[in-house]
């Protein structure tokens, strides 16, 4: 991609440094294709920095043609709804408290290689309208923090120093574990020594985005919610090292692929802290588990934890640090860079014909070990046997399971549907005069759809065995001799393969 390079120089002068690389026509072309998102015209562009920055619309001092200058939108007020929250004009999902994939847009909109200076100049100025004055300095080995205390915008404002000096260490150690387990250092600017680091009202968490400007942290969010500082500053430093294996920098992100951006970075707040900025990404798995995976963003966290664990040679050995290895190998060209490494890592990483070294069943395995409790657990034992909240609580998902009880003569149906790369589980549990008895078990998919199923058998809850007829795409059926001394309730597993689909399960006791 042909580049050249701008620097937003009045932003600099308050201590927010960022330049963007500005890419040739046809790079641009490739880039708005790959994300119908991204603006794509002075107006829109001007639009989405007014909804992010809440800026007023300043005039500039040259005065411009009238079709190239326009006065601020005036925007409606957003009624109050439980998942909208508006702060300095910004609309925004509470859940979305890393704000990369909308800066990103944003600031590829500025990037637009048709914007004239002057249409520029406008964006900057607006942008620069909401930015305080960072006039307070930290200083570490490899950042430097600024923060304000003097902002007319009160939200902008951190009084209390040790903060900002607390957050600096927790990057340090954030760097340090990254760069000795990736064997790289997270990105910085070509012409800067160290890591910039501000504090703003952003309305969100932090933001890392984009990769040659600061990671930004949310002044009010620091000052009121202690326990986030320190998984929030993993989170958003491993953003800038995703950006050094090629992350925005090479690949321009299509479709869904915050499960890999913003599970990866999720899993790296447990990686360094065992804590997580929201209990949310760890329960969202187990309360929905048919969330598809591909759809679940932060939420994917138990995952690449299972992916990690379940991947692992030896103690030493990271699977997150194989997958950006495998992304960054692959041509600026390929289509869904993201999906694509995760899958050569699974397809390498396990023997030659093993079952699990194929996608779909390697989900059906983590579909399998979330009933189990095993999806922590691989071939090097037990990773973060706690993982916290932001108050320093242990977080214990609990799946969520559809129950039934099968007396004798019985027989229990149900109709539903599973996404791709999400789960479904049923618990048949079985009454005493079932003992010795037949079980009956069929599940009819779709002819459109692709499934997984996998048994599991236990006694009182305590997993006994567990099957998987893995050779069976489409339809199930199976018969069994009840022994109740050995296992009193089945868990039937179905799992979508990529696409899921409809199914009715029919199961029956004779």
């Amino acid at each position: 991609m042909a580049r050249k390079q701008l620097k937003l120089e009045k932003l600099g002068k308050k201590g927010l440094h960022i330049s963007l690389n500005i890419p040739d026509i046809e790079s641009w072309k490739e880039m708005t294709a790959r994300d119908r998102y991204i603006p794509r015209s002075f107006l829109q562009t001007r639009k989405l920095v007014q909804q992010v920055y809440g800026a007023k619309g300043v005039r500039p001092k040259k005065p411009l043609r009238p079709e190239v200058y326009k006065p601020a939108i005036k925007r409606r007020a957003f009624k109050d709804r439980p998942l909208l929250a508006i702060r300095r004009g910004f609309v925004k999902r509470r859940f979305e408290e890393c704000l990369e994939e909308l800066y990103a847009r944003l600031f590829f909109g500025l990037c637009n290689p048709y914007l004239t200076r002057l249409q520029r100049d406008i964006l900057e100025a607006d942008i620069d309208d909401a930015t305080p004055t960072f006039k307070n300095e930290h200083e570490t080995d490899h950042f430097i923090l600024r923060w304000t205390n003097s902002s007319s915008h009160t939200a902008d404002n951190i009084a209390d120093a040790s903060i900002v000096e607390d957050t600096g260490g927790f990057l340090e150690t954030a760097w340090d574990q990254y760069e000795d387990t990736f064997g790289r250092t997270p990105h910085v600017p070509a012409d800067a020594e160290k890591m910039e680091v501000v504090f703003q009202d952003i309305s969100g968490a932090g933001l890392a985005s984009p990769p040659d400007g600061p990671i930004q942290f949310d002044s009010a969010t620091w000052i009121a919610k202690p326990g986030v500082r320190q998984p929030t500053s993993a989170h958003e430093l491993f953003h800038k090292l995703q950006y050094a294996f090629g992350y925005r920098t090479q690949h321009t992100p299509s479709g869904d692929y915050k499960w890999f951006s913003e599970g990866t970075a999720s899993w790296s707040e447990v990686f360094v802290w065992q804590r997580v900025s929201g209990d949310y990404k760890m329960l969202g798995l187990f309360s929905n588990p048919d969330l598809n995976l591909y759809n679940a963003s932060y939420r994917a966290l138990p995952y690449w934890i299972f992916f990690d664990a379940r991947q692992k040679d030896s103690a030493m050995d990271n699977a997150i640090a194989d997958l950006l290895q495998k992304y960054e190998a692959l041509d600026a060209t390929t289509a869904y860079p993201e999906r694509v490494a995760y899958e050569e890592v699974i397809e390498e990483d396990w023997p030659e014909n093993n079952v699990y070294g194929q996608v779909d069943n390697f989900f059906a395995l983590f579909a399998r070990d979330r009933r189990l409790g095993h999806w922590r657990i691989g071939p090097t034992g037990l990773l973060y046997p706690t993982i916290l909240d932001p108050d320093g609580n242990d977080i214990v998902p609990a799946l969520m399971v559809t129950e039934a009880e099968l007396g004798a003569g019985d027989t229990y149906v149900s109709a539903g549907s599973v996404s791709g790369f999400g789960s479904d589980y049923y618990r048949l549990s079985f009454a005493d005069d079932t003992d010795g008895m037949d079980l009956a078990i069929s599940v009819d998919g779709a002819s459109t759809g692709d499934f997984s199923y996998y048994l599991v058998w236990e006694r009182n809850n305590n997993w006994q065995m567990a099957t998987f007829p893995f050779h069976l795409p489409e339809d199930y059926g199976a018969s069994y001799t009840l022994d109740l001394a050995w296992a009193n309730n089945l868990v039937l597993i179905i799992s979508g393969r990529g696409q899921g689909g409809a199914y009715s399960l029919t199961a029956s006791v004779t």
